[in-house]
C-alpha cells in the first residue's frame, strides 16, 4: 500500500485536480498509480478523468481491477463517462468480477452505455498535431512515415484538448511552411462522446466534412467518426444488412471521399 500523502498535496489534489493532472502527465505508470491510490477514492476518480488522453488510456489498460472498480463507483457522471469512454472492453468482465452481485447494477448501466453512443464508433485513424508544431516539421514527418493512409490531422493544444483540424493542402502549402499548425487550423466543431448517434447524426458540420473529431467532456480526442456509421446505427441496421441501393451510396460516398483526400494530398504536395 503506498504511504499518504501529505495534507497539503490532499488539498492541491482536491481543489485544484486539472493543475495536479497536468503536472502527473509525464509520469511513470506506476507512480501514478501509487498517487491515485493514496488518494480519497473520489479525489482519485476526479483527478483520473482529467489526465491527457493518451495517459489515461494507458492507466485504464494498467490498473487493478478492483481499484478502477472503485474509481468507476466513487465517479460522478461526466467523470464517470470519461473514464470509460477510454477503456478497454476487454477489461469488463474482470472489473465486473471485483464487485458483489448485488451491486453491479450501477457499473452494468456505465458499461453499457457507450453502445449507445458516438463514443462506441471512433476509430483512431487520425494524425494527432500539437498547434506549437511548425508545418514544415509535420510535412518532414508525414513524409517519413510509413503509413500512407488518407487520414484526417486533427491540431491538440498544450494539454492534448482538441483545438481544430488542419488540411493537408495548407500543411503543404510553400506558403505556409514557416507558419505554426496552430496558426492555419480550423476550428471544426467536435462531436461529445455521449452524445446518442442519432442525435449526432443531425450535426450541421456534416455538410462540409465526412470525418468528424469525437471529444469526452473534458475536450479531449476520443477518435473520428464517420457519417456512415453513425446512419447505420441511427436506422437500427444491423452491419450485413443493407439494401442494395445503400451499399451503392456508400461505396459511392466512400470513392468520392477518397478522391478528395488523394487529390488534397498531390496538389499540396506540389511545389
Amino acid at each position: 500500500m503506498p504511504e499518504p500523502l501529505d495534507p497539503l498535496v490532499l488539498k492541491f489534489a482536491s481543489d485544484r485536480p486539472d493543475e495536479l493532472a497536468a503536472l502527473l502527465a509525464n509520469s511513470e505508470l506506476r507512480e501514478l498509480s501509487e498517487v491515485l491510490e493514496s488518494l480519497p477514492v473520489s479525489t482519485a476518480a476526479t483527478l483520473t478523468a482529467r489526465l491527457p488522453s493518451w495517459q489515461l488510456t494507458s492507466l485504464l489498460t494498467d490498473i487493478d481491477a478492483t481499484f478502477l472498480a472503485s474509481l468507476l463507483k466513487a465517479a460522478k457522471t461526466d467523470e464517470a463517462v470519461a473514464l470509460v469512454s477510454h477503456l478497454s472492453e476487454s477489461r469488463y468482465a474482470s472489473i465486473l468480477s471485483t464487485v458483489p452481485v448485488s451491486e453491479r447494477q450501477p457499473l452494468y448501466e456505465l458499461l453499457e452505455f457507450p453502445s449507445y453512443s458516438v463514443a462506441s464508433l471512433v476509430t483512431t485513424e487520425f494524425i494527432r498535431v500539437s498547434e506549437s508544431t511548425s508545418c514544415e516539421a509535420l510535412c518532414e514527418q508525414l513524409s517519413n512515415s510509413d503509413n500512407t493512409r488518407p487520414r484526417p490531422v486533427l491540431v491538440v493544444d498544450q494539454q492534448g484538448k482538441y483545438r481544430g483540424i488542419v488540411s493537408l493542402l495548407a500543411i503543404y502549402s510553400r506558403k505556409n511552411r514557416s507558419q505554426l499548425v496552430g496558426q492555419i487550423s480550423v476550428p471544426v466543431e467536435p462531436l461529445n462522446g455521449k452524445m446518442a448517434a442519432g442525435q449526432a447524426i443531425t450535426a450541421k458540420q456534416w455538410m462540409r466534412h465526412a470525418e468528424l473529431p469525437v471529444v469526452d467532456s473534458r475536450h479531449r480526442i476520443l477518435g473520428v467518426v464517420n457519417r456512415a456509421s453513425l446512419e447505420r446505427i441511427s436506422r437500427g441496421v444491423a452491419p450485413m444488412e443493407f439494401s442494395f441501393e445503400r451499399v451503392l451510396a456508400e461505396l459511392a460516398t466512400a470513392y468520392l471521399n477518397l478522391c478528395a483526400r488523394i487529390l488534397e494530398s498531390v496538389f499540396g504536395r506540389t511545389k
